[in-house]
């Protein structure tokens, strides 16, 4: 089997000759982000030659929200330099102006000052909004998906409506909105279902005949602690599941992207009939072991992930063996599993350390799963 048709064997949960392991929004393929950074090139090498990829991607324009990002839709403008950078972005609606600020200083994350929506007024602007849909230009995820060929396995975004809706508030007013005023936050949910729906619809289109997933990370928003499992049932299950069937019905994949603690939720994330679930983070930062994750799963999805990416940058030499030793004597040749990292490499440049354990971990993984 490629690698390739190794991971794809791995989702479909069908027998694999080996355990696929696959570098996580790493690789040497058109698009990269690390491509260009020289400190990266010796990985981009090993992965090349005998690691598998997985690729996150999308389309042209983004469709990852529901807003249409056509001219006088959306105005912005950058005040300041340095670490006094301000972003403000002007979202015109039938009702009036909504601004979100966004602080962005230099090499560091930038953080949201004012949200979309912070009143009910705001809701009700937002929601005066047409819907206008988007034309799908898959050049980005063409080349990629060429450049690769058969060593890379392709997820291309797409919206669900927790997430398009979350992301407009400031975290914590949402969070407590879904507490006490579910019904209003259900009314947006079903709002942004309709336009989510329809876009995946489009994606799923231009996608037919390719080998790739269609993924999403919503779910995430909506795990302990600071979400109930009764609130995922009802804020992610039902939506996620109709947009799964949209994605099989078009022969695709479906996956979703949540880090942090699934246990609670994930008989709920069983329930969507999504094939790939990933990260998958190990404890502590996760709750649940892979073993236990694999019992009880019992194939009905793929499990991606359980390296923790924050290993790679402390681990002294040995340890990222003994992770990958761990893994090999959970999945002892059951499919349904495919390792990697937990999350994207963002350091820059890479330091002698994360490059030293990354090196090893893919070196343990060749020898240990090709035996």
């Amino acid at each position: 089997m490629t690698r390739k048709e190794r991971m794809l064997a791995a989702m479909r949960r069908r027998p694999v000759d080996r355990v696929p392991f696959a570098a996580y929004n790493l690789y040497p393929y058109a698009g990269s982000g690390h491509a260009e950074d020289p400190s990266y090139a010796p990985l981009l090498r090993k992965i090349e030659q005998s690691a598998g990829a997985f690729a996150k991607t999308g389309v042209t324009p983004s469709v990852h929200g529901v807003v249409s990002q056509r001219p006088g839709r959306l105005d912005r403008r950058i005040e300041g330099v340095g670490d006094g950078r301000v972003r403000h972005t002007i979202l015109h609606t039938p009702r009036g102006d909504l601004v979100e600020t966004v602080r962005i200083p230099e090499n560091k994350p930038p953080r949201t000052s004012k949200p979309y929506i912070a009143s009910d007024a705001d809701v009700e602007a937002y929601l005066s909004l047409p819907y206008e849909p988007p034309e799908i230009d898959m050049t980005r995820a063409d080349e990629f998906y060429v450049s690769a060929g058969d060593r890379a396995v392709m997820g291309i975004w797409f919206a669900e409506p927790l997430w398009t809706i979350a992301e407009l508030f400031d975290f914590e007013d949402f969070c407590i909105r879904c507490t006490t005023d579910l019904p209003a936050i259900q009314r947006m949910e079903d709002w942004a279902f309709e336009r989510c729906r329809e876009n995946l619809r489009r994606i799923a289109a231009a996608c037919r005949g390719l080998d790739c997933v269609l993924h999403t990370a919503g779910p995430e928003l909506c795990t302990p602690p600071l979400m109930s499992p009764l609130l995922f049932a009802k804020l992610v299950t039902p939506y996620l599941r109709r947009l799964a069937e949209i994605v099989h019905e078009a022969g695709l994949l479906c996956g979703i992207h949540c880090h942090g603690r699934v246990r609670e939720v994930f008989p709920e994330l069983l329930k969507t009939g999504a094939d790939l679930l990933e990260p998958i983070e190990p404890p502590d930062q996760g709750n649940i072991t892979l073993a236990e994750l694999m019992q009880q799963a019992e194939g009905r999805i793929c499990l991606m992930g359980h390296i923790q990416d924050q290993e790679f940058y402390t681990a002294p030499p040995g340890r990222m063996t003994r992770r990958v030793e761990e893994i090999a004597r959970v999945v002892n040749g059951r499919t349904g599993y495919i390792m990697t990292p937990t999350c994207t490499p963002f350091e820059r440049p890479c330091s002698e350390i994360y490059a030293r354990n990354y090196m090893e971990w893919l070196d343990a993984g060749d020898r240990i799963f090709n035996a």
